[in-house]
């Protein structure tokens, strides 16, 4: 065996780097997805949503939020994974919709070993319907062979494709108006450049390794199974050969547990594994233990539940009819179309954030001023997703598009300009970049409490909401600016605060 002290060969770390930067690019989209269908469910009883079915909605707005919080905890372990092999963190995406390779038909055919070709599955936004809960359920899908020898229900919708997974409106269903044609959107551009997988076919074939995913043509995976055996073959044969753990243990992000997502530092083969058994535990629950709620298992009780409650009523509408895959463009409402802005904007500055902190990660204790990375920590994760982000989608999702038919949804959009700076951490290591975006972010919100919430809002009885919840994002933001200030200069962590 060869020494542990020496480097790997470049061709094969960067294939590795690769990797990752593809699981992070799709737990990222998986997590946007599900949290979009959740900004469209319903806040209150109405026509088409007794009390009695609103305590149904409640919970599985619950449910989908936790698994969306849980593709957070596995972007950022997926980054403790690349700042632990020494290369830079990865929070950039491509724009949805698009259809990914890993999701497309004939991939699942071949990945998963089934009989007969399943549907391409789309990454859109969508608002929550049985459709929608349907197309989750095969976003996490174990396979075929999986399913039957762990006694798991069965989806029999992933695995034939008798029609795509239409998004169907309450007036379509009642019509009984569905698309028998798939929507086609554009394939995502892979992260895994042809030279590279060249190159690295040459170096395994050289070193004589044989290892069950990473060998021939099976270099670029199909399936995110495939993906992840890929990751974890790589990790094993790298670390057992040679010094592949470069980066500074003492830099690896931990997130408070208040937060309520598992974020351990990743500094050797054993976290790295403990990480990967993780992701796949809860995402498709394989080998995890009895009784184990993996993300499959939840989505198929709400898929269930939401069977059952249409069949007794099929009036039932769990969610507010935010459109599909949302634009600016379409927005004539000048309120929904500024809170649209704002919203996109407030997401790329929580992006940039976290890639700012996972590139210089400096625990509290061996911090001095100024405390950079302080700052960043107390609003990287909990407080401008639930007290920004959160309540500005779910404000949109009541508030009138213009179109006389749809509210609002965001989009998740990233400008061309935001993305380059996601894809230079070196580049945002100046508070002022921060406080700047937050100091806008807060005076958008000011202008936006003063507006005329009747004439945006979808209903009338839907103003007192509006504006509460309107009222709390801009306290919410004048407090993060001003913490984020305080905390950089003298190191506190105090409480939200509004006062400066």
């Amino acid at each position: 065996m060869a020494g542990t002290t020496n480097k790997p060969p470049d061709v094969l770390r960067d294939l590795l780097v690769y990797l990752l930067r593809e699981a992070a690019e799709i737990e990222h989209q998986l997590m946007i997805q599900y949290l979009y269908a959740a900004f469209s469910m319903k806040k209150r009883p109405d026509e088409t949503c007794t009390p009695a079915q609103f305590e149904a909605v409640r919970r599985w707005q619950s449910t989908v939020y936790m698994v969306a919080r849980q593709e957070m905890e596995h972007l950022a372990l997926v980054n403790g994974m690349l700042t632990a092999i020494g290369a830079e963190p990865f929070f950039d995406r491509q724009n949805i919709p698009l259809q990914f390779s890993y999701y497309l038909g004939r991939n699942l055919q071949e990945g998963k070993s089934l009989p007969d070709q399943p549907c391409d599955i789309p990454f859109m936004f969508e608002r929550f319907n049985l459709p929608v809960i349907q197309r989750f359920v095969c976003f996490e899908s174990p396979s075929l062979e999986t399913l039957r020898q762990s006694g798991d229900p069965i989806p029999d919708w992933c695995f034939s494709c008798e029609g795509q997974y239409p998004s169907t409106s309450m007036g379509e269903r009642l019509r009984g108006e569905v698309r028998d044609r798939p929507l086609l959107f554009p394939l995502a551009a892979t992260r895994i450049p042809d030279d590279l997988l060249a190159a690295a076919r040459e170096e395994m074939a050289r070193l004589g390794a044989n290892l069950r995913s990473v060998s021939g043509e099976t270099l670029r995976p199909g399936t995110i199974q495939e993906l992840y055996d890929q990751v974890e073959d790589l990790f094993r044969f790298l670390a057992s050969r040679w010094n592949l753990y470069t980066g500074n243990p003492n830099q690896q992000v931990f997130v408070p547990v208040e937060y309520q997502i598992n974020v351990f530092p990743i500094t050797d083969l054993p976290t790295t594994l403990q990480a990967l058994r993780l992701i796949v535990e809860e995402g498709e629950g394989i080998d995890a233990p009895p009784d184990f709620q993996s993300h499959f298992l939840r989505f198929f009780d709400v898929h269930d539940q939401l069977v059952a409650l249409l069949a007794r009523d099929p009036l039932f509408d769990p969610s507010l009819p935010v459109p599909v895959n949302p634009s600016g463009g379409a927005i004539s409402n000048p309120f929904a179309k500024d809170l649209f802005e704002l919203f996109n904007y407030t997401y790329a500055t929580l992006l940039l954030l976290l890639t700012a902190l996972y590139a210089d990660f400096q625990p509290q204790a061996g911090q001095s001023y100024p405390f950079f990375s302080s700052a960043l920590q107390e609003n990287a994760f909990g407080p401008m997703m639930t007290m920004l982000l959160r309540p500005m989608a779910e404000i949109m999702a009541y508030t009138a598009s213009g179109d006389g038919e749809h509210t609002t949804g965001p989009s998740f959009e990233l400008s061309a300009e935001d993305r380059a700076l996601l894809r230079e951490p070196a580049k945002l290591g100046n508070i002022e970049l921060f406080l700047g975006r937050l100091q806008k972010i807060t005076d958008d919100l000011a202008v936006l409490t003063r507006a005329d919430l009747a004439a945006a809002a979808r209903t009338a009885d839907d103003v007192p909401f509006l504006d509460r919840q309107l009222r709390f994002v801009s306290e919410s933001a004048t407090a993060m600016t001003n913490n984020m200030r305080r905390i950089y200069q003298i190191g506190q962590l105090p409480q939200f605060v509004v006062a400066p």
